[in-house]
């Protein structure tokens, strides 16, 4: 594997007049080849005012449209700060799954400094039928009672049922697990399938949750599991289910000391995943694994950057989420036979979106 280019896919073209702090980015191919990237920009990284953008290339990545907003609607006297992810869909439409959180105010922050508590979550849902250029407004959608830290796209399954992964989300010391939600109307409608991981006592958190459906039916989850108790992260863990995401097997420790990361199946049991590393060894690494019975035997890594300044803070939760500098990595297989491995991270003082195409 080699990196055969690097693209910025936004940064803030006025820094010295304007803060506009870009994160979060989830990238689909459309039907005409085309790109879509949405991601978040707000003042900084955990602003207020951080609402979803979404923008366009038709070159397999090398260049990118200058991003529009999401949608227009004004959510009323309570801001709501917004991350989504996309989905293409196997009637054309696409659909931006994710998460809001209600800001009373600038200066809250999301995370009480004293108390751990989480500022109140709304999971939403958008739709578009033109490619990405005109969304609905987003709509709440309930899911099992619980707000769902949906950070990650959802997948469609063979069969056509859509799935994510997510876990109910809060910073306490017990009660995490993680869940498997389904809709089988396009989007329109969900519900909580299953549990695809729950440790004794729920005092590991599964975070971050990413996944794909190896083959008909075979779908595989990949976390960032973190032990509450002992405020540490531990290796990422993989799940397998062998029914379409209604049950699991034992958490597979895959050996890699990374926190978010993502994955896509080469066909052949081999898995391509991404792994942010946020302790030393700090970088973003890619890994090509042979899924063989219960564990992952990594073939080739690929280092797609090595700094030891955009390591984390990980003497505690808030700390660690406080502190990031480079996250929520992705991959995506084009058409061309290129992959596209996307993130946001800390470049020059500005968060920015950037791109490495792999050849692999």
């Amino acid at each position: 594997m080699k990196v055969i280019e690097e693209v910025i896919v936004y940064e803030n073209p006025q820094p010295l007049l304007v803060s506009r702090q870009a994160v979060f980015p989830g990238v689909v191919q459309l039907n005409n080849d085309e790109l879509l990237a949405l991601f978040s920009i707000g003042q900084a990284f955990d602003a207020a005012d951080q609402r979803a953008y979404c923008c366009h290339s038709a070159d397999n990545g090398r260049h990118w449209s200058a991003p529009e907003p999401l949608h227009s609607h004004e959510y009323g006297t309570v801001q709501q700060s917004e991350s989504f992810k996309p989905l293409l869909l196997d009637d054309g439409t696409l659909i931006a799954t994710g998460y809001t959180f209600l800001r009373p105010d600038a200066l809250t922050p999301i995370v009480d400094e004293q108390t751990f508590a989480v500022l109140p979550m709304h999971n939403k849902v958008s739709f578009s039928a033109d490619g990405g250029h005109i969304w609905s407004v987003p709509e709440n959608i309930e899911i099992g009672g619980k707000p769902l830290e949906m950070s990650g796209p959802c997948i469609q399954l063979a069969s056509g049922r859509v799935l994510g992964a997510a876990a109910p989300f809060h910073l306490g010391t017990s009660g995490h697990e993680g869940w498997i939600i389904c809709s089988d109307d396009h989007g329109k409608n969900w519900s909580k399938l299953s549990t695809f991981f729950a440790a004794p006592g729920g005092t590991i958190a599964a975070w971050e949750c990413r996944l794909c459906e190896i083959s008909p039916g075979r779908v595989a989850v990949l976390f960032w599991a973190y032990d509450t108790v002992n405020k540490a992260n531990l290796t990422n863990r993989l799940v397998i289910s062998m029914d379409g995401g209604v049950g699991f097997g034992a958490a597979i420790d895959t050996g890699i000391l990374g926190q978010a990361a993502n994955l896509v199946a080469l066909g052949n049991g081999e898995l391509l995943t991404i792994h942010a590393h946020r302790e030393a060894p700090v970088g973003l690494v890619v890994r090509r694994s042979q899924l063989v019975d219960n564990r992952l035997d990594v073939i080739e890594t690929l280092d797609l950057f090595a700094d030891a300044g955009l390591g984390s803070d990980t003497s505690d939760i808030r700390k660690q989420f406080g502190s990031l500098k480079f996250g929520q990595p992705s991959l995506l297989e084009l058409r061309n036979g290129e992959v596209l491995a996307t993130c946001w991270m800390v470049e020059n003082g500005q968060h920015v979106i950037k791109s490495f195409i792999v050849e692999l």
